[in-house]
């Protein structure tokens, strides 16, 4: 009877290394592959809410939607109220009540249904559908990345300039009056202003960048998304773009929580944020 020749166990143990090896070679490749594909597909998310946002102020005689979602913190009235809806989530108490124009400024939290994930998904998501650009953008998918947890609504956030005024006593240069975007009219250079961010956890205000005379990366952190050192942003004209950060302290900082000085960190990303946010009035 004739034998059947079959592997060795040396034979299937370097099968197994070259299978093993190519894993490690390939694996990477697919994962930026993947990641690439989530940034693009956030970009598009992106534009959808920056055109969402751009007929909104052209079906509303040139005013900007509010671009904050937060009211008043009860202590001291940190927040200044603007008149125009809520682009996104609207303010509203534990029995859904929306506040009224007389309302608003009478003791009302900050919204924390986004940032601290309150209520569940569905009721978020209804909340979300009741905002100021939902019938502009119906799209569900485009207000949250697809890197988000799969418990995350919502990603992106607007600027404290597109409307949505912090009035901050301790610090008044924080959020000039001359500074703020009432009306469409107002943005200059509209290609180069941010008006969405994405965030991996939503904070419950305005991105918050000073205007300047306090501090350098005072407030909110900038994020890192999409496998590589930077983050996709919308901006005023309508286009979406991925900026990866220049500086080392930057990227630093985000990834750890070690804040740079002006000492420390080069300024490219700190002034480009700076020009994107609020060099944008007449």
């Amino acid at each position: 009877m004739k034998m059947r020749k079959g592997f060795t166990l040396v034979e299937l143990l370097v099968v197994i290394a070259i299978i093993a090896l190519l894993m490690a070679v390939l694996l990477p490749a697919l994962n930026k592959a993947r990641s690439q594909a989530k940034r693009i597909v956030c970009l598009s998310g992106l534009r959808q809410l920056c055109t969402a946002w751009m007929s909104y102020a052209e079906t509303n005689d040139g005013k900007l939607v509010n671009g904050g979602q937060a009211g008043e913190d009860g202590a001291g009235g940190r927040f200044n109220w603007v008149k125009e809806p809520w682009w996104s989530t609207p303010l509203a108490n534990a029995s859904n009540h929306l506040p009224t124009s007389d309302e608003a400024g009478t003791g009302w939290q900050p919204v924390r249904y986004d940032w601290d994930l309150a209520l569940p998904f569905a009721e978020r998501v209804s909340l979300l559908k009741r905002g100021a650009l939902f019938k502009y953008c119906e799209n569900i998918k485009s207000y949250r990345c697809p890197e988000a947890d799969r418990n995350t609504h919502r990603t992106y956030i607007m600027p404290a300039w597109a409307n949505a005024e912090w009035k901050n006593p301790t610090h008044p240069s924080f959020c000039p009056g001359g500074k703020v975007a009432k009306r469409l009219g107002q943005i200059i250079k509209s290609k180069e202003r941010i008006i969405f961010f994405e965030e991996k956890i939503i904070t419950p205000d305005a991105f918050q960048f000073p205007a300047g005379g306090i501090g350098l990366w005072s407030f909110d952190v900038p994020d890192i998304m999409h496998g590589g050192d930077g983050a996709n942003f919308g901006f005023a004209d309508g286009h979406a773009d991925y900026r990866k950060w220049e500086c080392p302290a930057t990227i630093t900082w985000i990834k750890t929580g070690f804040k740079p000085s002006s000492s420390s960190t080069c300024l490219k990303d700190y002034n480009w944020l700076l020009n994107a946010l609020w060099a944008m009035s007449r």
